[in-house]
């Protein structure tokens, strides 16, 4: 497979070897899938007769390679009449056969090695996201052919530590490449007091009665400048799917003045009504990070 970087290489010699083999060479040297063609011969049945370009040359590492390959024509199963040839030598049923015989020799290659995708090393990258919904497993599309692998390889190791600390750590870092700290038998707030530790407009928080046995607080080391809104649903959607079932946490992002938790409402910082901020889990696509909202915009009178 070729790495998308340009570079001179010396064509290996493919002539005599399958040309399931053959495919095998030119992938490890860095070429990408050769261009095959049929051609009847005395030679063994599926080896490469010939190539082009020849063995030892130098050519870019992107260039195809087109191998011509021992075969025999389905044509020679058909009655004699169909097998005439026309005075330049040609026959149209021929070469409609020569497509068909790609066709099932492509299908046939398949079914040979069909062993192969169900090994994450060696399945072909399109059939990746398959696999690795057989172990309900997700693939992020910017990560590296060769992590896509690793992962799917180890998923089932993963789920031994699914709903611990060490687990949760591992998602979060996995698909954020940020490692957040996880604060068991902890919730930022006290409660709603009036008079006591709350002053209306300034830090007041209205939450109901919080078990703290049940909560932990994700701390993410990243600047609240630099968090999206799309990040931000995802990390939600890794810790609702790998925390135990039964627990709440609170998402907080490092030099946040305004924070994120799995519910409750968080009164703003100038008068009530003025500067309030929804932290429901089910709004965070529509309220999210550093966004004000009145309460009209939550159905309060």
């Amino acid at each position: 497979m070729s790495t998308g970087i340009k570079k001179k290489v010396k064509v290996p010699n493919l002539v005599g070897l399958s040309a399931q083999n053959a495919a095998i060479v030119l992938q490890a040297a860095g070429f990408p899938a050769p261009d095959v063609r049929y051609v009847e011969s005395y030679e063994k049945r599926g080896s490469v007769v010939s190539q082009n370009p020849s063995r030892g040359q130098i050519v870019d590492n992107d260039s195809t390679i087109h191998l011509t390959v021992s075969q025999m024509n389905l044509i020679r199963f058909l009655p004699a009449i169909y097998q005439r040839e026309a005075a330049d030598g040609s026959n149209l049923l021929r070469d409609v056969l020569w497509v068909i015989q790609h066709l099932v020799d492509d299908l046939n290659g398949k079914i040979d090695n069909i062993h192969t995708y169900f090994d994450p090393y060696e399945a072909p990258e399109d059939f990746l996201p398959w696999l690795a919904s057989w172990v309900a497993f997700t693939l992020d599309d910017k990560w590296p052919i060769e992590k896509k692998r690793y992962l799917i390889k180890k998923a089932v190791e993963f789920y031994r530590i699914r709903g611990t600390v060490k687990g949760l750590k591992l998602f979060l870092k996995l698909f954020t490449e940020v490692e957040p700290e996880i604060i068991e038998n902890q919730w930022p707030f006290e409660g709603f007091r009036i008079g006591v530790t709350s002053t209306i407009g300034v830090d007041s928080v209205i939450l109901p009665p919080m078990n703290r046995a049940h909560c932990f607080i994700v701390d993410f080391p990243l600047d609240p400048e630099d968090v999206t809104d799309e990040l931000i649903i995802q990390i939600h959607d890794i810790i609702r799917a790998q925390k135990p079932a039964h627990t709440t946490y609170f998402l907080r992002f490092k030099g946040q003045r305004r924070l994120l938790s799995s519910f409750g409402i968080v009164i703003g910082e100038h008068a009530v009504g003025a500067g309030m901020e929804i932290v429901v889990d089910q709004e965070v696509e529509e309220h999210t990070l550093g966004r004000d909202v009145g309460f009209d915009d939550i159905g309060i009178e």
